[in-house]
């Protein structure tokens, strides 16, 4: 008769038990960053300190087109209240030479009137409504005993040529 195997211990007849449990890694380390990480954080901080130069000097550059609005406000509500046309032409006229002033060459700017001073502010938009438009009363404004103008249009389009207007060339400011 053949004998029986002889019991073993559980331990041989389960390999799996032998095993030891799951080692989990050490947690990564989060602090002090890679060198990428640094180099990625130095230049973010490069790029937003140069936006905020950008942004300052942008704002310092437009500081005179804000003071013209609010000057054009200004002559528009000193028109509401006296409501002399040709008084609010001539204030206006003279509040966007000033502002013509701030940003272009004065000897071309300030011997300019009539149809040559509408073509500049045309020019400097690239748009046609002072020569075509609502702007075409400060060409005959001088001349005529009664000038109508639409003063609401005049002060929108004022508004706009002062936010608008962009340089030109040296060889175009003057024709």
């Amino acid at each position: 008769m053949a004998q029986a195997p002889a019991m073993l211990p559980a331990t041989q007849t389960d390999p799996l038990a032998q095993l030891r449990d799951i080692h989990l890694p050490l947690p990564v380390e989060s602090w002090p960053p890679a060198p990428g990480w640094w180099l990625l954080m130095l230049v973010g901080i490069g790029l937003i300190l140069a936006a905020l130069y950008w942004s300052w000097r942008s704002y310092k550059a437009n500081s005179y087109r804000r003071d013209g609005i609010r000057q054009l406000d200004a002559i528009l509500r000193a028109f509401e209240s006296h409501g002399d046309i040709r008084r609010y032409l001539e204030e206006y006229q003279l509040l966007l030479k000033r502002v013509a002033l701030t940003c272009y060459d004065r000897d071309i700017v300030a011997s300019l009137s009539g149809e040559a001073w509408v073509a500049f502010l045309d020019k400097s938009t690239g748009s046609m409504e002072f020569s075509i438009g609502e702007g075409q009363v400060l060409i005959a404004e001088n001349y005529v005993p009664e000038p109508q103008a639409d003063v609401q249009k005049l002060n929108e389009l004022g508004r706009f040529w002062i936010r608008q207007h962009h340089d030109l060339p040296m060889t175009e400011q003057g024709a």
